[in-house]
């Protein structure tokens, strides 16, 4: 398999395409429900911030998901068990086309594995502080809700895959693993919920919402609990598993000074580099490697920042979310154009420029002085380029100064309003 055919694969485009849309319809539905009935489970701020991390680990997911896929298939043709011993290929076949109870059976047992698997991935990510710094940004919101599932780290993926190999070393093709995989993603996305409670018997054998918002709280008995993502039996066959009996606290023991999407993908890598650094012995430095960080950063900075203080203005939170919008559905189409074409300096510097621009609508979000002026120039460049680019591609360069110049307006009526929150205003 080649790179171009992973690329146009009719299953992981569906797959992708079926996440997304479920993924982003749940999100909108619970953030309209939680403001409709009152109940603050989603700010619009945290929703922002969240699906603007998200969009920046999918700009590495690009290529993450392509090697892991290639490593896999590799693994699985020429290194698997099924190889050694000289038995017939497993076949990825529909199990529904014609319905196949063996073959619904093969996938559930591909999840099982998968899940088991996942779990041990969930735990040292946890558990070893050099996994936890790609993990900790997933953990770094003060808010649960389904926004918070798709929060996650950009360099993650770098290597979550190596833990998914022994499923290709048992000569499971890929595309099984991602059917099935599909399904645990779902499932883990749907449990980032405080609206259901508990569910009965499920409670048994599931990881439910009750399992795992214990796993997102920073009280210290649920601290390191419950790190099932689709089976809870792992936990209670492992000894890490804690009911939900308190109320819980998310967040993590040393909040985030700014939920700027960049500082959270990589705050704790900086942490981890500068203590090793600065360690005397290879021990200490191991310890700041590969120590528990629940353990080696006891009695240390334990809350010590304060919660984000966001603005209070909803046209500037409007602005910020139209703009977020407008980046990542321009970028999105600009990015698939650059893979398509193997153009990776025009992917990679449209991946700088969303970095920059998220950068910016957090810093306007969190009432940074910096943002202004970073905005204005980010609005004139855009505006610029725009009229660069009328004469050789009209309809891209019109759309360009018109939303330049909409935007600019916009951001002036917002500074006239800017003095209402002035007794808020960090520098």
């Amino acid at each position: 398999m080649s790179w171009s055919d992973l690329l146009n694969d009719n299953a992981t485009q569906v797959i992708g395409a079926i996440l997304g849309i479920v993924f982003i319809s749940c999100i909108l539905l619970e953030y309209l429900m939680s403001w409709w009935l009152k109940k603050n489970y989603v700010r619009s701020e945290y929703l922002i911030i969240n699906v603007s991390v998200a969009f920046l680990q999918q700009l590495t997911d690009f290529v993450n998901k392509g090697v892991f896929i290639l490593a896999f298939v590799y693994v699985q043709k020429n290194w698997s068990v099924l190889q050694w011993l000289e038995l017939t290929e497993i076949k990825a076949v529909n199990p529904f086309s014609p319905f196949s109870p063996l073959m619904i059976f093969n996938y559930f047992m591909v999840l099982v594995i998968a899940d088991f698997c996942q779990y041990w991935l969930h735990r040292f990510s946890h558990e070893i502080n050099i996994l936890w710094a790609g993990h900790v940004t997933h953990h770094s919101n003060e808010e649960y809700n389904l926004g918070v599932a798709v929060r996650q780290n950009a360099l993650e993926g770098i290597y979550t895959w190596v833990f998914f190999l022994p499923l290709a070393f048992l000569g499971i093709p890929w595309q099984m693993f991602v059917t099935a995989y599909a399904v645990s993603l779902l499932w883990q996305f749907l449990v980032h919920t405080q609206w259901i409670k508990k569910l009965g018997w499920l409670e048994h054998v599931m990881s439910t919402p009750s399992h795992h918002r214990v796993h997102h709280g920073r009280n210290a008995q649920y601290i390191d609990k419950n790190y099932g993502a689709f089976f809870i039996v792992w936990d209670k066959l492992f000894g890490t598993f804690e009911p939900e009996v308190e109320a819980v606290d998310y967040g993590i023991t040393a909040p985030l000074q700014s939920q700027n999407p960049l500082w959270s993908n990589i705050h704790h890598h900086i942490d981890i580099a500068r203590r090793v650094w600065h360690a005397q012995t290879l021990r200490e430095k191991a310890k700041w490697l590969f120590g528990l960080p629940s353990k080696i950063y006891t009695n240390e900075n334990v809350n010590a920042a304060q919660e984000t203080s966001f603005t209070l203005l909803p046209l500037k939170k409007l602005y910020v979310f139209l703009n977020t919008v407008f980046v990542a559905v321009g970028a999105f189409y600009v990015l698939n154009y650059c893979v398509e074409r193997s153009i990776w300096i025009g992917f990679i510097g449209m991946g700088a420029f969303v970095v920059v621009c998220f950068s910016i609508f957090t810093g306007l979000l969190e009432q940074k002085k910096w943002a202004d002026y970073a905005e204005v120039m980010r609005l004139l460049l855009i505006g610029t380029l725009g009229g660069g680019l009328v004469a050789s591609t009209e309809v891209l360069g019109i759309a360009l100064v018109l939303s330049a110049i909409f935007m600019m307006c916009l951001t002036v009526f917002v500074a006239s309003e800017y003095t209402k929150e002035t007794k808020n205003v960090t520098f």
